[in-house]
């Protein structure tokens, strides 16, 4: 039941203010939209929770605990990026594991975390391909799975289905509410259209 908070958040680029005292709470196990139109701020605000950004102003916290001073990777939270950020070299088992390996698990538990994600995401006969040879749906839940393998407190979604066509996007976002029920991580979503948030 993991909690993912940010209180009055300011971010500035130069002159600029992108982000200006935002503040609102994730309670655990919710999919919590961030609604806006583009240029709004709503990716920024991301980067900072994921640590990709450091904000300005404002706390980050997780479960309660400011995470502001943080490095990304340890703060235990995954993000989905509009583009898919796939290795194009990679096989989609590869692109899975990566994040494992990086973090030195045995390869045992690889396997094993491999599996169950392509299960779950219904891409296991696909884990010899390269993201080349996938549609676009099926790279989005390699995308999707390499950041849930990691089985994060909190997972961050930037308009992960944008570059869908429409059919497919009704289609995928049913499956993420599935998913995120199943797995009940608090889960914070970033879209300009109110569609998804409906």
């Amino acid at each position: 039941m993991v909690e993912a908070e940010v209180r009055n958040f300011v971010k500035r680029f130069g002159k600029v203010v992108a982000v200006d005292h935002v503040s609102f709470k994730a309670k655990g196990r919710e999919f919590f939209f961030l609604l806006g139109p583009s240029g709004s701020g709503k990716t920024t605000v991301l980067r900072c929770i994921a640590g990709l950004e450091d904000p300005d102003e404002g706390d980050i916290l997780i479960d309660g605990v400011r995470i502001n001073d943080v490095h990304p990777s340890k703060r235990d939270i995954a993000m989905v990026f509009q583009n898919y950020a796939l290795y194009l070299y990679m096989t989609v088992y590869d692109n899975l594991a990566f994040p494992l390996k990086m973090k030195g698990f045995p390869k045992s538990e690889i396997e094993k975390r491999v599996r169950e994600v392509a299960e779950l995401l219904r891409i296991s006969e696909l884990l010899n391909r390269k993201p080349g040879q996938l549609s676009g749906d099926q790279q989005q839940r390699v995308a999707l799975g390499r950041a849930l393998v990691r089985r994060p407190k909190v997972f961050l979604m930037d308009e992960p289905l944008s570059n869908l066509d429409a059919k497919l996007r009704v289609y995928m976002r049913a499956e993420l509410k599935r998913m995120q029920k199943d797995l009940g991580i608090t889960t914070i979503y970033v879209t300009h259209a109110s569609t998804p948030a409906l």
